[in-house]
């Protein structure tokens, strides 16, 4: 199964403030460290608002989606972080929740942009 930096695979995540609710949505792995694997915990087809909202100024464009298998124009939201191990994610994905692969270029921009919005 594919668990590596660049991977983007779907995943339930719980919303933060509404307990007891979830949503599906793409993932990427962003960065691994030992056995702990940093997820951007989500993607969003839902373009910044205009004018932007707090959460508008996380949004980071996926430029090459359609690549990577994603179905509409992209963005990460780079204001939360989910570290798990590699077992944990194991344990709630399945080789059908896989989607692709960042290119390089993408990943890299993505780190950074995520790196100058938390700096």
């Amino acid at each position: 199964m594919f668990v590596d930096i660049g991977e983007i695979f779907w995943l339930t995540l719980e919303y933060e403030d509404i307990p007891n609710e979830s949503k599906r949505r793409p993932a990427i792995i962003i960065d691994k460290k030992e056995d702990s694997l940093f997820i951007l915990v989500s993607t969003t087809s839902q373009s910044p608002s205009d004018p932007p909202s707090y959460f508008d100024g996380f949004k980071i464009p996926i430029y090459n989606w359609r690549k990577i298998g994603l179905l509409k124009p992209s963005w990460g939201l780079g204001y939360r972080l989910i570290e798990l191990t590699e077992n944990e994610l194991k344990s709630v994905i399945k080789k059908t929740d896989y989607i692709g692969r960042l290119s390089k270029n993408d990943l890299q921009y993505l780190i950074r942009q995520i790196e100058l919005k938390h700096n």
